[in-house]
């Protein structure tokens, strides 16, 4: 099984840090989900929210301030217990080259791409690298620069298809993505079904157990056959595969 760490090890550790990250690999995530900004000066920042008011700076947005300004800025994990400076994505590029990664594409800027790509470039990096977006000139730009390259179906689309797969009617509303992703459960049931996933493998497509942080959740993934989980907790998920 594939494990991607969301954000890094985010549950114990401050998200999309080198802190996070490396304690994923260490936890045994053998790929990374991460976020995409860009600062004042153009650079890629790993950040989920446009600016730092969750971890205690309601005046620093990310596209005001330059890289510089924004790495030296320490944020907390979820319970304060440790912090961690903000990183680019070069940064963590170049500390572990050879990751599957999840870009979660945060803004729909052509710029961000542009830049992305000749990122990806200048470092000689591989092509397994999945595209999440937010916008349908988002999906645009990814299919214009980085062609081949696959993405996910956006939100709305996905809980259409999540509450279309409870009615056990997914395959009538599955989208046409060829990388897709769901949670085991919702309030209590599951979503998705061990024929239903059996189908889309047999289609060639990719299939992502989403956010699976509960050993409940895991059983379930396995049960159903999936082969590729996002994860805020790689350490647990390695835990039970070794089980």
């Amino acid at each position: 099984m594939k494990i991607i760490a969301h954000r890094g090890s985010s549950l114990i550790w401050p998200e999309n840090t080198v802190l996070a990250f490396d304690n994923a690999h260490k936890a045994g995530a053998t790929g990374f989900e991460t976020d995409l900004r860009l600062s004042k000066d153009q650079q890629i920042i790993l950040s989920h929210d446009a600016n730092l008011t969750q971890f205690g700076y309601p005046d620093k947005t990310i596209n005001e301030l330059t890289a510089d300004e924004i790495c030296n800025i320490k944020i907390s994990s979820r319970d304060n217990k440790c912090s961690d400076s903000i990183i680019t994505l070069k940064t963590l590029l170049q500390k572990y080259p050879d990751k599957d990664y999840i870009f979660d594409c945060k803004i729909s800027d052509k710029q961000l791409f542009d830049i992305l790509k000749n990122q990806l470039s200048e470092l000689n990096f591989h092509n397994r690298i999945w595209f999440l977006t937010w916008s349908k000139e988002a999906d645009a730009y990814i299919q214009h620069i980085f062609p081949g390259y696959k993405y996910f179906p956006r939100e709305l689309h996905t809980k259409l298809w999540a509450w279309s797969s409870l009615l056990r009617l997914g395959k009538m509303f599955e989208p046409e993505n060829h990388i897709l992703s769901l949670p085991a459960y919702h309030l209590y049931m599951p979503i998705f079904t061990k024929r239903q996933i059996a189908d889309i493998h047999r289609r060639g497509k990719k299939f992502v157990g989403y956010l699976v942080n509960t050993e409940k959740d895991f059983k379930y993934c396995i049960s159903c056959g999936i082969k590729t989980v996002l994860t805020d907790r790689p350490n647990l998920i390695s835990k039970l595969l070794e089980q």
